[in-house]
């Protein structure tokens, strides 16, 4: 009788670890990714702690990982394997969206764009390529792109270094050239400009794309009705975290 006293005992507390492990670890993967962003992009969590909006999102996703853990889930999902494989998998998914982006580079060079051809991108190899113009010398000449400004890439609470231009192409269109750049790594980056000397902020810009690598040399095509120069700001926008990165006020030359 004592033997299965005991025998019942051990299963008892093997439940209770069981249970434990099993109501932690959905925390436990969240908490590890938000702990290894932390370690190796501390600038990214400073950052987001400085802007008010950042802290405000952060708050409101932490209140609702809480009541779906701890309020929501229990009472809709009674089996707790079932429920702690729904939670792992949310949280999972936010590390991969939300900090695995901060650890690790990605490199991307491409060529000047010529202005009738579809730019692609992608991994660390040259996309784009601008052919060179057939004809006489004087039409490939003409064909030139020119550089009407330029300034030096500066991060904004983060690490970046680099040079940022604007080109005008033949026909007047304009293109932003981020040159040997190599910013610290952040999820969902967005290139703007943004008139005004030095801005950290999106207010009276505009958007040219999601900026397709942290590292490398990438040109973003400008809006026509957009005359970006000298006295304008490149900007590198976290739309995740709502806060910038890094950015280059444009001089002329």
């Amino acid at each position: 009788m004592r033997a299965e006293v005991e025998t019942v005992t051990v299963a008892i507390a093997r439940w209770g670890r069981a249970r434990t492990a099993l109501l932690v670890l959905p925390h436990v993967i969240l908490g590890g990714g938000i702990v290894a962003m932390l370690v190796v992009h501390p600038n990214a969590v400073w950052s987001a702690v400085m802007s008010t909006r950042a802290v405000v999102v952060s708050v409101v996703l932490a209140v609702a990982w809480f009541a779906l853990a701890l309020l929501v889930a229990p009472r809709v999902l009674r089996s707790l394997p079932v429920r702690t494989v729904l939670l792992g998998t949310v949280a999972a998914v936010g590390v991969v969206v939300l900090v695995v982006p901060t650890l690790h580079d990605n490199k991307v060079v491409e060529r000047f764009p010529d202005a009738s051809e579809a730019r692609t991108s992608g991994g660390a190899s040259d996309v784009g390529g601008a052919a060179a113009p057939s004809g006489s010398a004087s039409a490939a000449v003409a064909a030139e792109p020119v550089r009407i400004s330029t300034g030096p890439l500066h991060g904004v609470d983060h690490d970046a270094r680099g040079t940022v231009s604007v080109y005008h192409r033949a026909d007047g269109s304009g293109v932003v050239a981020l040159e040997d750049i190599d910013i610290e790594p952040g999820p969902d980056y967005h290139v703007y400009v943004v008139p005004g000397a030095d801005r950290a902020d999106r207010s009276g810009g505009v958007e040219l794309a999601k900026l397709r690598g942290n590292q490398g040399t990438q040109y973003y095509d400008v809006p026509a009705d957009r005359d970006v120069g000298p006295g304008w700001t490149v900007l590198v926008w976290c739309n995740a975290f709502v806060v910038p990165v890094a950015n280059a006020t444009q001089h002329g030359v």
